[in-house]
């Protein structure tokens, strides 16, 4: 399968992301960020544990799990029995809000741990669209699933997986993957430094090419292209992926290539379209896990869901973050206003926003018989 090796490549598939999209990323928590981290009951949360493995998980279980030390430190705790992470090491985030599209990344690193509390120092915050999510449908109604509804109930400290000819070859991890709409991917850079990015789409593009290899396409975006970026400096990845309604998760780590197969991608078109590319995992470690967070939040519950009156809208959110790197001038006051809680300006940047997703999912392909 042909392998995109170099950066210059995958630029050229994906693109060069527009000025924008960079400068809306901050090196520290403002009021924005610390009323999403108050709001947020779940988040996708990437780590290297102690005996140096690479994991995704889920983590929280309450909103505001999350409390903020300073502008540059947060904090939470991880259940007793849970693997962590590394002091010193890279750790990222995707902060979840229930019923709502966009999420909050946050990338860093340990500071120190106090028992199962976490210190973690704040590099990076920006806010990501709600394409993925969107594309998933993860806080629609959990669909009737006969393919998983027969699933034993997983004991608390969980049950790991390592299947006939290879971690993927066991029926309940691939009866898992085929319904699963939603996951995060961790990845890391040369330097150690973590990023999470989350991927949704139809149930099932989690895709089984064998035993030990998953493929998961890559459609149209912000062309930020960072899990791609970092494969290419450290190939090590890891996943965790959810079922709307089920409260385990399915966790898997191995190293990962890019590839623009035309043959591969062809298999993964929507309404014509392939995707640009595909990320390839040699899948080492397969674990389905019960999941604290996800039982203690009942995010799958419509009561759960976020009230979009009562939270951040994220979007205003990041056009404030981009002023704020602007370098002033009229051009950054029209952003601070567009981004502002005053007048209408936010109703209609929401509203042009919002029509903007729908018109790429339907371009796309995506048809929720909405």
């Amino acid at each position: 399968m042909r392998k995109v090796m170099t950066a210059q490549q995958i630029e050229a598939i994906v693109g060069v992301p527009i000025p924008a999209v960079r400068m809306k990323q901050i090196s520290a928590l403002d009021e924005g960020c610390r009323r999403v981290l108050a709001s947020a009951p779940v988040a996708g949360f990437g780590f290297r544990d102690e005996q140096g493995g690479w994991r995704s998980t889920f983590v929280g279980g309450v909103r505001g799990f999350v409390h903020v030390e300073s502008p540059k430190r947060i904090r939470f705790e991880l259940p007793a029995r849970h693997p962590k992470p590394k002091s010193g090491s890279g750790v990222s985030f995707v902060f979840l809000l229930p019923g709502i599209g966009e999420t909050l990344r946050l990338n860093g690193s340990v500071a120190e741990r106090r028992g199962d509390r976490i210190v973690v120092t704040v590099e990076e915050a920006y806010v990501h669209c709600a394409r993925s999510i969107l594309r998933s449908g993860v806080w629609e109604a959990p669909r009737a699933r006969a393919a998983t509804a027969a699933e034993p109930p997983l004991p608390r400290d969980g049950a790991r997986h390592e299947g006939e000819g290879g971690p993927l070859g066991d029926p309940s991890v691939a009866r898992f993957l085929a319904s699963s709409p939603f996951a995060v991917v961790s990845s890391w850079d040369a330097a150690g430094a973590g990023d999470t990015s989350p991927r949704g789409d139809f149930p099932g593009f989690l895709r089984i090419l064998d035993h030990e290899t998953l493929v998961i396409p890559d459609r149209r975006g912000n062309r930020r292209a960072d899990t791609f970026h970092n494969v290419m400096t450290c190939d090590k990845v890891s996943l965790a992926a959810v079922v709307p309604g089920r409260d385990d998760v399915l966790h898997l780590s191995g190293t990962a290539y890019v590839t623009d197969e035309p043959a591969l991608l062809s298999t993964m078109a929507l309404a014509g379209k392939p995707p640009q590319a595909a990320l390839v995992i040699r899948v080492e470690r397969a674990a389905l896990l019960a999941n604290e967070a996800l039982q203690r939040s009942k995010i799958w519950q419509r009561a759960a869901h976020a009230d979009a009156a009562a939270v951040p809208d994220l979007m205003a959110l990041a056009t404030r973050h981009l002023a704020l790197n602007e370098d002033g001038g009229a051009k950054a006051t029209m952003i601070r206003l567009l981004g502002s809680g005053a007048g209408a300006f936010p109703r209609l940047l929401r509203r042009l926003i919002d029509l903007g997703y729908r018109k790429g999912l339907t371009d796309e392909g995506y048809d929720r018989g909405s």
